[in-house]
């Protein structure tokens, strides 16, 4: 049966309108799946540094909380040590199923997740694969932190679900790993509670927390 002209070129109509409909939905689907973030990138850190820095017992013996903060960023490698620090992977799964970290927890749940505010933009700590998944962008120090803190080089903000009484002890374990890294670095820390302006529910929305997910301390860092 032949096929006339105007239905050869409706094919060719329709074939071409469904190719470009399918990259559209294509490139749609990349978008939406993309980890980018207004434009922001995650930040792929480089590995940790696990040697040097002071002896313990004189991290212990330098310890302190000092509120001032330059408004300096901290060198990306520095950034990695110090998270690794708070609550990274010492112990692979190649070494244990369900990972190893510096800081304990309750039942091992592991379940205090570490948000990172820094100038350019907020971001989620992915210990395993040392990355900092973006948030959102744009500097919310000021959201997060109150006086000098609204300046820190990073401020650490420990989420997890309310209901688990006990991710307040696993949130200490982690402060503690921030304050003696701090130490050893030569740089000022402060763990406080969110209050006034900066009170949980206000420092919630400027991470854009899931519901079920609330902050439960923060922690700046930053260079004297």
């Amino acid at each position: 049966m032949g096929v006339g002209c105007g239905a050869v070129k409706n094919l060719r109509f329709l074939s071409y309108r469904n190719v470009r409909r399918s990259v559209l939905l294509v490139l749609g689907a990349a978008l939406c799946s993309s980890p980018m973030v207004l434009g922001q990138a995650p930040i792929q850190l480089p590995a940790p540094q696990m040697t040097g820095g002071k002896p313990l017992m004189q991290a212990l013996a330098e310890r302190r909380t000092t509120r001032a903060f330059r408004d300096q960023a901290l060198p990306t490698q520095t950034l990695s040590n110090l998270l690794w620090a708070a609550f990274g992977v010492n112990r692979p799964r190649s070494v244990r199923p369900d990972l190893g970290r510096t800081a304990p927890s309750a039942m091992n749940r592991q379940e205090v997740e570490l948000y990172v505010v820094l100038a350019q933009g907020v971001f989620v700590y992915d210990a395993e694969a040392n990355l900092l998944k973006p948030v959102s962008a744009g500097d919310e120090r000021g959201k997060v932190g109150s006086g000098d803190a609204a300046h820190a080089a990073a401020t650490i903000v420990y989420v997890a679900d309310p209901k688990l009484a006990f991710a307040q002890v696993d949130t200490g374990f982690i402060g503690q790993n921030v304050y003696l890294f701090a130490a050893s670095e030569g740089l000022n820390a402060w763990f406080y509670a969110l209050h006034g302006q900066q009170d949980a529910a206000a420092v919630a929305a400027a991470l854009k927390l899931p519901e079920g997910k609330t902050p439960l301390y923060a922690q700046s860092v930053g260079y004297p």
